[in-house]
């Protein structure tokens, strides 16, 4: 659920700051509320099999063991992995989407001249931070490199199914990941090399998220990097 905030820093924000920690808010509820029912709907299902077990023993099946174990096992991979995977995946995803709703309109309201077109290979996202950074000197590197790894891994997600064989930029994509903590390339799904979101990992970037991409918009306008946007774009600094 979303987490108590200091009030004084809340109203430091603009209301459009303000919308986007909720934006963000509502991506770490998602996850949670997700997996806890998955640790409640494993729990109902163990409880299940192990009374069906117990009956089966009482009948003197012989096999009642060995469908028990086979039993267990389909749970576990179904809950463990199957599920908590994809609920990642989807929150990944709409992670990246929600920074893309952010920086969009914060685009439209800048003050920088931007080039027409982006260079190849960048999403627009992280063009728009390096510009953003760029401009106001907002010490952005590192917060804009974990983007850009995460929006790569959205693209293995939504292009190949999450699968590094399939993933055209793999090679790319795994040198990245050697210094990220969280995510990882396995063979969790038994498919081939996949990747693995770890628990946690994306909650505790939502965290880091929340702490400042709400501020950028006031950075920027403190800055003059950005006009209200109520009123008409000044022309952009030459």
């Amino acid at each position: 659920m979303v987490k108590p905030i200091d009030l004084s820093t809340f109203l430091d924000h603009t209301f459009f700051a303000i919308d986007t920690y909720f934006l963000l808010a509502d991506i770490e509820d998602f996850i949670d509320l997700s997996e806890r029912n998955i640790d409640t709907e494993k729990n109902r299902e163990l409880h299940e099999a192990e009374s069906q077990w117990e009956k089966s023993l009482l009948g003197e099946r012989r096999d009642a063991t060995e469908d028990y174990v086979n039993t267990v096992k389909s749970i576990d991979y179904r809950f463990d992995v199957s599920l908590t995977q994809r609920v990642r995946y989807a929150a990944l995803v709409s992670l990246i989407t929600t920074i893309e709703w952010v920086l969009l309109p914060l685009k439209k309201r800048s003050n920088i001249e931007f080039p027409k077109q982006k260079p190849a290979g960048i999403s627009e996202a992280v063009h728009i931070l390096h510009m953003f950074n760029r401009a106001g000197s907002l010490c952005l590197e590192s917060k804009i490199r974990s983007i850009e790894t995460l929006v790569h891994v959205r693209n293995c997600i939504v292009h190949a199914a999450g699968l590094l064989a399939s993933y055209k930029h793999d090679k790319d994509l795994r040198k990245r990941l050697v210094g990220c903590h969280g995510i990882k390339i396995s063979d969790i799904n038994h498919l081939g090399e996949a990747i693995e979101i770890e628990p946690g990992y994306l909650q505790g970037f939502l965290e880091d998220l929340q702490c400042w991409l709400p501020s950028l918009e006031r950075d920027m306008r403190e800055k003059g990097l950005i006009h209200d946007s109520s009123l008409p774009s000044p022309a952009p600094p030459r």
